[in-house]
């Protein structure tokens, strides 16, 4: 009996932590989408106008991202670049930073 509970309760903490962690790599694939189709049709905009878009989807995404971390280069095309931190609550209690880069060319 005792086995049973305690592999219920494991399994539980493995599914907090796949939601948990899952939340957070669904929001940074949709937002890693969003600026590479921002740097693919850039086009003559500048690069306030691009930094502009690329906050504006870390906000509809939940990304934690501070503009002094978007970089925009121009070498023949566009690319846009982002990086931040989250923090994810892996398990009740114990939360870990996971970084992530953005490039979107």
């Amino acid at each position: 009996m005792i086995r049973k509970i305690l592999g219920f309760a494991v399994f539980l903490l493995l599914m907090h932590a796949a939601v948990r962690g899952g939340i957070v790599w669904l929001h940074y694939q949709n937002f890693k989408d969003g600026v590479r189709e921002a740097a693919l049709f850039a086009g003559n905009k500048t690069d306030d106008v691009l930094r502009d878009h690329v906050m504006q989807l870390a906000q509809e995404n939940s990304v934690p991202l501070e503009a002094e971390y978007v970089t925009i280069e121009r070498a023949g095309s566009v690319t846009i670049k982002a990086s931040y931190v989250e923090m994810v609550e892996w398990l009740p209690g114990y939360r870990r930073p996971w970084q992530f880069e953005v490039v979107g060319r």
